[in-house]
């Protein structure tokens, strides 16, 4: 009974241990492999930004991070003091990003950043009073030396990704403490410029001490983030930049026939270098409390009244509906009477006798009050909507506002059915009242006008692919005479001498330059100054619309920067062109 006994127990402990060795083998081995066996991320350089050009704009330099595995230390209030010490910060400080970065005692927590090669060498120096204690590389953006342009709109920023981004997008390879696109291109293209991290395998000691990289087990290198090629170029970026420096506005121009954005500017903006890694909350609450809004992206998110700008629209619903005849003339004395009310021209002593061509080309605005009363409210709506607005451009940047321009719901929500009336037009014939546009809408809009209704999709590394059934219901298709008398209108108020910009025509008749300028009424001080035009050099056509805030009248103030950029894009300087 006894042997019978001993032999029972011990094929239990055999059989125990068959199953633990053989069957249980690779689990236990995994587990024991986490004993000796500490995998480290390596992080993946992101994607680099290149201009059209090939020049270098966004690259990566990596700064040092370091990171406890609280398991592995062995007296962890003594270690912290200890690293607080010999990396300079408060202990305040490490105990709240151990509380931030916490994921497990088995796993890092970061709990410093941008630690210099000094305060490192203080940690090797004494890694054996520090065991669970680690460092490694963590990549930043590194913006090319100035001079240069900014484009800070345009590329955005990176910032620490969010729990509830971490919760998002947990089947990726995000951990706490790495960074995301928060805006401009860094965002809309996040998931091809991050690329993918890959693995060390270091083995350990009993203390947690690294001695070596594991033989066996092979690295996985990590994934570099895909490289971007924008459309903008940056010498004309930075000229740009450098014409709108010290006001606040928005500068975009692009290619008329192909959408693609040659540059974007938005002023005030921000320098990039602040949000390359770290940026302090003391840094961070200026930029956020400033009043002239530096991080906001005015070219596709200031919502303006477009002002005369506007007029282009009602000439061509005029035309194209038959309400006027274009010899048809009103008499501008400078004022003009509607019920009770008195809307005054833009130029006091008026006009004098006006038809449609000398209307827009002077941009007289009592000749627009007139046509306006000749038309019904959503016929005047419906060329807007064709020229895409009141709809976003679909450019591929992360946000976009679509505007406003009202139709008859949209009067009779806003003020109530029969509580309106058609003196409420008498606004929006001109750009004003409750018409709202964007910067980026108003050189789409001039790029369609110069390609004669083609379609075109703003972009900066992809365009939107539409079918060529959209294309063609996109396409605005208006009457020859119609596009004809469109274009001989802009044209003379560059280049006749009553026209609005006339100041800033271009001397050489190589360049052919058309736009339409506009002067917004602004209710908290001076009207916002627009221009909008195209020019046409050789084979080439491109688009520009410029507004500064409270910068008076658009003649005077936005349509000779338009004029600089554009002998300067077509490569003729003022030195060769003079105006006169």
């Amino acid at each position: 009974m006894v042997y019978g006994i001993v032999i029972f127990l011990f094929a239990i402990i055999v059989s125990k241990l068959f199953y633990l060795m053989i069957i249980q083998h690779d689990k236990y081995r995994q587990l024991a492999d986490y004993n000796r066996i500490r995998p480290v991320l390596v992080n993946a350089p992101r994607g680099q930004i290149f201009d059209r050009n090939g020049v270098l704009i966004a690259a990566n330099q990596s700064v040092y991070s370091v990171s406890v595995v609280r398991d592995e230390m062995r007296n962890e209030d003594d270690e912290l003091n200890l690293l607080a010490e010999y990396i300079g910060i408060k202990r305040e400080i490490i105990d709240l990003n151990m509380k931030k970065y916490y994921r497990g005692r088995f796993l890092p927590a970061t709990i410093a950043r941008d630690v210099s090669i000094k305060n490192l060498s203080l940690i090797e120096e004494h890694r054996g009073d520090l065991p669970g204690v680690n460092y490694s590389e963590f990549p930043i953006r590194l913006y090319m030396d100035k001079p240069g342009p900014q484009l800070s709109h345009v590329l955005g920023y990176l910032r620490e990704i969010g729990r509830n981004e971490l919760e998002k997008y947990a089947n990726s390879d995000y951990t706490p403490g790495d960074f995301i696109g928060a805006q401009g291109l860094e965002k809309q293209y996040e998931w091809r410029l991050k690329g993918f991290k890959g693995i060390l395998y270091y083995q350990v000691d009993a203390l947690g001490r690294e001695v070596g990289l594991v033989m066996d087990k092979a690295p996985i290198p990590p994934t570099p983030g895909e490289d971007l090629t924008i459309t903008i170029d940056s010498g004309l970026q930075g000229y740009a930049e450098e014409l709108l420096e010290g006001g606040i506005g928005s500068i975009v121009m692009m290619n008329a026939s192909t959408g693609e954005v040659l540059a974007m500017v938005s002023k005030p903006d921000y320098v990039l270098d602040d949000f390359a890694g770290f940026i302090d909350e003391r840094s961070w609450g200026e930029y956020v409390s400033d009043t002239t809004k530096p991080l906001l992206n005015r070219a596709t998110l200031g919502l303006y009244p477009p002002g005369s700008a506007y007029k282009i629209i009602t000439t061509i619903a005029a035309l194209e509906e038959y309400k006027v005849d274009p010899l048809w003339t009103i008499e501008c004395s400078g004022i003009y009477q509607y019920g009770d009310r008195s809307f005054g021209c833009w130029k006091p002593e008026g006009h004098g006798t006006v038809n449609l061509s000398k209307g827009l080309v002077e941009s007289c605005n009592i000749y627009f009050y007139h046509l306006i009363q000749r038309m019904e409210l959503d016929v005047w709506y419906k060329y807007g909507r064709m020229f895409g607005f009141d709809e976003k451009t679909g450019i591929d940047l992360p946000e976009e506002y679509s505007g406003i321009i009202p139709d008859r719901k949209y009067m009779d929500n806003k003020y109530g059915k029969h509580r309106w009336t058609r003196g409420f037009l008498l606004n929006v014939a001109i750009g004003q009242g409750d018409i709202l546009v964007t910067p980026l809408q108003m050189v789409r809009f001039i790029s369609m006008i110069a390609s004669r209704g083609k379609y075109i999709q703003p972009w900066l590394v992809e365009p939107y692919q539409l079918s060529e059934e959209e294309k063609r219901d996109k396409r605005v298709n208006l009457k020859k005479s119609t596009w004809d008398k469109i274009h001989k209108m802009t044209f003379d108020v560059v280049n006749a001498f009553n026209g609005t910009a006339y100041s800033s025509r271009i001397s050489d008749k190589k360049i052919k330059f058309y736009g339409k300028t506009g002067t917004a009424e602004n209710p908290h001080g001076k009207p916002h100054a627009w221009f909008v035009g195209f020019a046409v050099y050789r084979s080439e056509i491109v688009s520009i619309s410029v507004i500064i805030e409270n910068g008076g009248h658009g003649g005077v103030f936005a349509a000779p920067i338009a004029s600089k950029l554009i002998q300067y894009w077509f490569g003729f300087g003022d030195e060769v062109l003079t105006l006169q």
